[in-house]
């Protein structure tokens, strides 16, 4: 045998090798994105409702549940949901109706998309494809993406992947001549700016951010990058034309939560910024505690530890690199800018307003790995001690996600009221009404109608006929708030006690908070942990 041949036997088992692992991978991560996400986590968010019954709407009418017809932005709670997690829902409505499971698979599937175009971005900069297909793997399972890519919160994976394939198409376009790449690019990032209002701004930063990396190179293939940005503006046409009709679509959700709603001087807002902003770099928030939101993290760092031998790497070779190569000074950019969207807000320590820089860490991350790969001889040990931490810190982040956090988020899903009203609804009997107490909300003051936001959970757990729900708003005879008054027979659902502080401001467990005028039978009790439980009654 020659060595011709040899070589020939070796690539092939190399081949082989990486598609077997990629396939084991895709497995793994596919597993951990979709097992149980009927149940973990458990409860509903009032967005994956929103989310889940307008895009049934759509379904069966056409229009959103206020009965606009193919609304491009559908108003809720005050604000607007973006439309390409809704309008990618409406198949799932037709085939599987109200279901949570089906909204939630969604953002998974995004998710893993997402990780599946990073692979092929991270092989625009790195050779080594068992590099690439590290990088893709550890991104699917990230701390800062896992736990929302398993609800239907937002559109914040579809974004990810929005910004990763128009960066990947963007590169393609500028790197090989092509027209057809420039159009994928306008595509990707048009999509990326429909998905989330977080894409809006990111999307024209990060856009900023290749012009001032690539300009010289652009200026070469002007004609590529004209045909992006003609493509790019073309698509967000309807998005320009319904900004004028109603502003509020564009502008709402952030004037409610900008930084200057609570800062009276420019000197205040600028502080707040610099402070935010150091805070979005700091160990804590990357490694140690992370956002502090249990809808979004289980109270970890947003980035697995074992990332910061590879970061200190990866800056290393991207800071040597900069003036040299453009690709690194697009990456360093981006991640210098990565917290422009969240740093204008009031939270802090919030991960999904700066969602849009996972992808350049890991991406800064590879760089760093490929490093130590090329100077193995003199990096073994880290490279091994890197390979160890991560053998040890996926799975038990994995662990932790499916064990105990899945008891600490429930209320942030409000599981314990949302499996309360779901058996309420199970004891129903035909033509009966539930009715629900407005202290199983408390503190919370609940308006009429279940308003302002938890109405969206009555509308997907009842199964209201969107042509009803369009017409007269959410039928009494189906659920309502109770007003001390059964008119109807049908089910009750209340607690059985309640703290309330007495005249010296001390809590006190009250049993008699409401009247229950008629004839009540107790036919269920469900126990919680704080010793408040709820009681589901007959209503006779």
């Amino acid at each position: 045998m020659n060595a011709k041949s040899v070589a020939i036997r070796q690539v092939l088992r190399n081949h082989v090798f990486l598609y077997l692992l990629a396939g084991f991978l895709l497995f793994a991560t596919c597993l951990l994105h979709f097992w149980n996400l009927e149940n973990m986590p458990g409860g509903v968010h009032v967005d994956e409702s929103s989310v889940a019954y307008n895009a049934y709407c759509i379904y069966k009418t056409g229009a959103d549940e206020h009965g606009t017809k193919y609304p491009l932005f559908f108003k809720c709670f005050g604000n607007y949901q973006d439309p390409v997690m809704i309008y990618s829902a409406v198949p799932m409505a037709g085939l599987f109706g109200l279901d949570k499971a089906a909204i939630r698979f969604l953002s998974a599937l995004f998710h893993i998309l997402a990780s599946v175009a990073l692979f092929f971005l991270v092989s625009k900069l790195i050779r080594n494809r068992m590099i690439c297909l590290v990088s893709a793997f550890t991104f699917s399972v990230l701390p800062w993406l896992f736990p929302i890519s398993r609800t239907g919160i937002g559109g914040y994976m579809a974004m990810l992947l929005g910004i990763i394939g128009g960066c990947y198409f963007l590169f393609d376009a500028i790197g090989r001549k092509s027209t057809v790449s420039s159009v994928l690019a306008g595509i990707f990032w048009s999509f990326a700016m429909y998905s989330h209002h977080i894409g809006k701004p990111m999307s024209a930063v990060i856009l900023t951010c290749f012009v001032l990396a690539l300009n010289k190179r652009i200026m070469k293939r002007l004609k590529v990058f004209s045909v992006f940005m003609a493509s790019f503006a073309f698509l967000l046409v309807p998005m320009a034309i319904s900004s004028l009709i109603r502003p509020e679509s564009m502008t709402s959700r952030f004037n409610s939560i900008a930084l200057w709603r609570e800062s009276s001087t420019w000197i205040e807002i600028a502080t707040g910024m610099l402070q935010r902003y150091i805070e979005y770099f700091s160990f804590d928030f990357l490694f140690i505690a992370g956002d502090r939101d249990l809808r979004h993290n289980v109270g970890a760092g947003e980035l697995y530890l074992f990332f910061v031998p590879l970061l200190v790497a990866g800056v290393y070779v991207i800071v040597k690199n900069f003036k040299g190569n453009p690709f690194y000074r697009f990456i360093f950019l981006c991640l210098l800018t990565y917290p422009a969207a969240a740093v204008l807000t009031i939270s802090h320590y919030h991960s999904t307003r700066c969602m849009n820089g996972a992808p350049f860490w890991c991406i800064a991350a590879a760089i760093g790995l490929n490093y130590f790969c090329q100077e193995r001889k003199k990096y073994a040990v880290v490279l091994i001690a890197v390979i160890l931490l991560a053998t040890f810190e996926i799975p038990s982040y994995m662990s932790r996600y499916f064990g105990r956090y899945q008891i600490d988020s429930r209320e942030s899903f409000s599981a314990g009221s949302i499996e309360a009203i779901q058996k309420s609804i199970g004891h129903l009997g035909k033509d009966e009404t539930l009715y629900i107490s407005r202290y199983m909300f408390f503190p919370e003051e609940m308006k009429p109608g279940f308003k302002p936001e938890f109405y969206t959970n009555i509308l997907f757990l009842a199964k209201i006929d969107p042509v009803v729900y369009q017409r007269e708003g959410l039928p009494k005879e189906k659920v309502r708030l109770y007003d001390e008054e059964f008119d109807r027979p049908g089910i009750f659902l209340t607690l059985d006690s309640l703290y309330l502080l007495d005249e010296n401001n001390n809590l006190r467990i009250s049993r008699d908070f409401e009247k229950r005028p008629g004839k009540l039978k107790l036919i269920e009790r469900i126990p919680t942990p704080s010793g408040i439980n709820f009681e589901i009654y007959r209503v006779y």
